[in-house]
């Protein structure tokens, strides 16, 4: 009865370690999220300001500070779901 209580606990875990894996997996892709959607909102910026002649690369510039903004909101949106999603196994 002692060597299944050990192996109860051994399960127990390495099933908390495994989520603690996940959940800083979850972490660094939410990171990667929104630092993407800060180089690509600062790329908008920069196409906007130094190309503000040139309407196709303002235009590009709006659609890649917009890109941004959605890359950053998606990021944090979707954060504490999938944490909770992970937390529930």
């Amino acid at each position: 009865m002692k060597n299944g209580n050990y192996l109860k606990r051994r399960l127990i875990s390495h099933k908390k370690l495994a989520q603690e894996r996940t959940i800083l997996a979850n972490e660094r892709n939410t990171l990667a999220y929104v630092r993407t959607g800060f180089g690509s909102f600062a790329l908008g910026i920069a196409l906007i300001k130094l190309f503000e002649e040139h309407m196709k690369y303002v235009y590009a510039g709006y659609g890649a500070a917009t890109l941004g903004i959605i890359l950053i909101i998606l990021g944090i949106v979707y954060y504490p779901l999938r944490k909770k999603r992970i937390l529930k196994y």
